[in-house]
């Protein structure tokens, strides 16, 4: 006998199905009522088949990710192409045609279960080996740059912020995206008042399945022409709401989007392992360093902003072995920001000593142009158009459209 959970609320059939399992070879050991009851049955047995509906109340691309986690088997249960639709944006590849009686049904499952015989309708409709061709085949579309940096290296986001407003002044559609889980600012540099967080709803919409072009454009607050702002987390404690699965989606959905997105991450980026929310194993669990692990893993180049004193140095050189660790392959450019009249050279020299061998771009630091811009809630360009820190921008964009050419 192969037992199984049973999550198919709302099915009219559901009874019947649970009934008719034995004859079919199957046990079912739990009937969930919801995604959370799913979650807790899931997590008292790590490699029970699951075979669900896509009605499960509050089911989400982030729960099927969760319960796909060590190679679980997941079957979804599917009237017809709008259903098995459902299931493939739910994350769900396994479906079984509901059959005309409920032991046609188990048995239909039971053998998906034990063969593998998966993804081919009887109507011959759909095939899962043509949906894997067309994803293959999908653009990737605009670039993705995250920007990272060591803790106490600030002037990360100063920096995203500007680059951000310098590739929508060349004429691109930019989006600026606070993803940092620690001490999101974006919003407030930019003297922004809203509660409403843009990555959140984004993320709500990637669960439910509503996520494309459009409404990520719309979750976004359009500052001036081309560049939009998709703010971050009103307060730190919300970071679960930012999960892996839904901000993988968001950064596709991104490159499709626009023509740039500038990421603003956290400082940390270490496995922290799983935040147990509701009690549990690690099905349970949130990461918090999620956003800056899917935003590295994700962009196409990374800068990693630090400034020109040996300590900034020093921690900028022991951090970049935890980017490589999470498997970034994009290349990584370096802003030095410069503080006073210092030059790059001791700082470069302490770079190089250390084994850093990658592209530096030294950005002048204008103390007096992003106080004003603070105060004004501005940007940088709209305050002081001269500041030499606009001129270490272009020098950064410079670089950064030479190392995206060559990808």
């Amino acid at each position: 006998m192969t037992t199984i959970i049973l999550a198919a609320t709302g099915f009219d059939g559901e009874a019947a199905l649970v009934a008719s399992a034995p004859a079919a070879g199957i046990t079912v050991a739990r009937r969930s009522l919801d995604a959370v009851d799913l979650l807790a049955a899931a997590a008292t047995d790590r490699a029970m088949p699951i075979v669900l509906t896509g009605e499960v109340p509050r089911i989400s691309p982030d729960i099927i990710t969760r319960l796909l986690a060590g190679r679980r088997t997941v079957i979804g249960l599917a009237t017809g192409d709008a259903d098995a639709q459902l299931l493939r944006i739910l994350g769900v590849t396994r479906i079984t045609r509901i059959q005309p009686t409920a032991e046609s049904t188990m048995r239909a499952v039971a053998a998906e279960i034990l063969h593998g015989v998966t993804g081919v309708w009887d109507t011959g409709s759909w095939r899962q080996k043509d949906i894997e061709i067309g994803a293959e085949a999908a653009p990737l579309g605009g670039q993705l740059v995250a920007v990272w940096g060591p803790a106490g290296a600030p002037g990360r986001t100063g920096i995203a912020i500007a680059l951000a407003d310098a590739f929508a002044r060349e004429g691109s559609s930019t989006c600026l995206v606070d993803a940092d889980t620690y001490a999101p600012a974006v919003y407030f540099n930019l003297g922004i008042l809203d509660d409403t967080s843009g990555l959140v709803v984004a993320c709500r919409n990637a669960d439910n399945g509503t996520l494309n072009s459009r409404s990520l454009q719309l979750s976004a607050s359009v500052l001036h022409g081309k560049l939009h702002v998709l703010g971050g987390i009103p307060r730190v404690d919300r970071w679960p709401d930012l999960r892996h699965s839904a901000l993988t989606s968001v950064w596709t959905t991104a490159r499709a989007a626009f023509t740039n997105t500038v990421i603003d991450v956290g400082p940390c980026i270490e496995d922290e392992g799983g935040v147990v929310q509701h009690g549990g194993g690690t099905l349970l669990s949130s990461r918090r360093n999620a956003a800056a692990v899917t935003a590295l893993t994700a962009a196409d180049v990374v800068v990693a902003v630090t400034r020109d004193d040996p300590l900034a140095i020093s921690r900028l050189v022991t951090g970049l072995p935890a980017v490589t660790q999470l498997g970034v392959s994009a290349p990584i450019i370096v802003a030095l920001i410069q503080a006073g009249d210092r030059r790059s050279g001791p700082a470069l020299n302490a770079l190089r000593s250390s084994g850093i061998n990658l592209q530096v771009v030294p950005i002048p630091f204008d103390a007096g142009g992003y106080r004003s811009a603070l105060a004004q809630g501005a940007l940088l360009a709209e305050v002081a158009p001269r500041s030499p820190t606009l001129k270490g921008i272009a020098a950064l964009t410079k670089a950064l459209a030479t190392v995206m050419a060559t990808r």
